[in-house]
């Protein structure tokens, strides 16, 4: 599937499973357990846009993420997340198989601080307190904040891009995004849990990668902004320079995703204690 229909097709989806889910959490709050569980997490992330458009788990771009969270189960159905996470995404056009993106020969890394709130559905009911109800896959949305700012490697120096402008355009270093995903979650013993699952980030920025629209014209760029700007291998403008071409696709925003498996201890009722009804 085209990357763009790909975005088009799961930010439907994302709208769809939101809206069903906030209608349903207000009934989900009045009936079931107020168990909480504490977690820390540990996995991968990355990120697909301009520089890397198509390749979702391309071990190339994969890096190391980690995180806390804060899990509250309404009941056997529904449960609230609050996450802190960390991470970092990458890319680079040499290592594209694009003729564009290797001949653009830009690259770019940052570091994703992300804090998120997301509503959880279990598929099956899940009770840590219930043997037979010690398992289920789950789906999960919500929204976060997250912080980040790229930056570019040339012979072995970083450098900000964000302060460059290197389109002429001034961007924010936090970002919206909307988290959503699925992953699996087991119930170990009545305090020890472990899941695992994998979460999109649809953001609202097309600058993570600092790399959205056009080439500025020369008159708008000076100095290092220039240098940084521009370093294709081939000039393909009609007056023999890119200056004001294109150099990223500004209809599709960035994503970013994390995929992490975490432990986490249960504070509640201990086994064998009363129960409040489930759905």
């Amino acid at each position: 599937m085209h990357f763009g229909r790909f975005i088009a097709t799961m930010s439907r989806i994302t709208l769809s499973i939101l809206i069903i889910l906030l209608s349903l959490i207000g009934y989900a709050q009045k009936s079931g357990q107020t168990d909480f569980e504490l977690g820390v997490s540990g996995g991968v992330s990355w990120y697909n846009g301009d520089l890397n458009p198509t390749g979702f788990w391309n071990t190339n771009y994969m890096h190391r993420a980690y995180g806390i969270s804060l899990r509250r189960n309404l009941n056997q159905r529904f449960a609230l997340r609050s996450q802190f996470n960390v991470g970092r995404v990458s890319a680079d056009d040499k290592l594209s198989t694009a003729t564009f993106q290797q001949s653009r020969n830009l690259n770019f890394q940052s570091e994703i601080y992300e804090l998120s709130t997301t509503v959880e559905f279990n598929f099956h009911p899940f009770d840590a307190l219930v043997s037979k109800y010690r398992f289920s896959p789950f789906t999960f949305v919500g929204l976060a904040g997250f912080h980040f700012n790229p930056t570019t490697e040339i012979e072995g120096s970083l450098f900000e891009l964000r302060p460059l402008q290197t389109e002429d355009k001034a961007y924010k270093q936090i970002g919206i995004a909307i988290p959503f995903g699925f992953g699996l979650k087991l119930a170990v013993t009545d305090r020890i849990l472990l899941s695992a699952d994998w979460g999109l980030r649809r953001t609202f920025t097309d600058y993570l990668d600092d790399v959205s629209d056009r080439y500025p014209l020369e008159s708008e760029i000076e100095g290092v902004a220039k240098d940084i700007s521009d370093r294709s291998l081939t000039q393909a403008g009609p007056d023999g320079s890119n200056w004001g071409t294109q150099r990223g696709d500004p209809t599709n925003k960035d994503w970013y995703s994390f995929a992490t498996a975490t432990l986490s201890v249960r504070l509640g009722p201990k086994k064998g204690s009363c129960k409040h009804l489930r759905i």
